[in-house]
């Protein structure tokens, strides 16, 4: 276990010297998936890690909802026959396809934002 939390303060650390070293701020607001790399690469507080977290929870919600719609889609097209088939026979199982991506990304920002968040606790114990 101290091994474990030794790596994380090194990693932290490390992460800490080398943004100050290049000069990397913290976006203001994080709007898009180019902010969120600065944010990650300029974190330093508790705060910042909390913002990103947000950000990922936030994201990872998007992408479920996503994955809902093109779900909802493809069972409709599969369980209402059309009197005309205006779209490919192959659609439902794109739409299958992009749901199944979709929740894959979700899942990948919710792990980031449960790993940032324990970062912010581990900065804020550090800290007392």
């Amino acid at each position: 276990m101290d091994g474990r939390i030794n790596c994380q303060t090194l990693l932290t650390s490390i992460l800490v010297f080398a943004s100050i070293a290049l000069g990397l701020q913290m976006p203001q607001s994080m709007n898009t998936d180019k902010d969120l790399k600065t944010a990650l690469k300029a974190a330093k507080t508790p705060e910042d890690h909390a913002r990103i977290a947000a950000y990922c929870r936030a994201k990872a919600d998007r992408l479920d909802a996503q994955a809902t719609g093109y779900e909802q889609a493809a069972a409709r097209l599969r369980n209402s026959p059309e009197p005309k088939n205006l779209m490919s026979p192959t659609t439902p199982g794109r739409y299958e396809y992009m749901a199944k991506e979709l929740r894959q990304q979700a899942l990948a920002n919710r792990e980031l934002a449960n790993s940032q968040k324990q970062m912010a606790k581990n900065d804020t114990q550090a800290s007392r």
